[in-house]
């Protein structure tokens, strides 16, 4: 369980990795290590294999929603 619970605290940048191959964004998250490190381990895919990319609040938003 998180410590901050099921909404995201209030930043307003967050990373993306986006696969290099397909450009489908993975994962999300505060941490740019952790995003990576959650992609890999939801893909089996190498770290490099991502491009780490900030976005904003809205669009954490829409993945976590569909991530659902």
């Amino acid at each position: 369980m998180s410590s901050f619970g099921s909404r995201p605290p209030d930043f307003d940048l967050y990373y993306a990795a986006i696969d290099k191959q397909t450009r489908q964004t993975v994962a999300v998250g505060m941490s740019a290590p952790g995003v990576l490190a959650d992609a890999s381990e939801r893909t089996g895919l190498p770290k490099d294999c991502f491009e780490l990319r900030q976005i904003r609040r809205e669009e954490w938003n829409l993945f976590s929603e569909s991530d659902r």
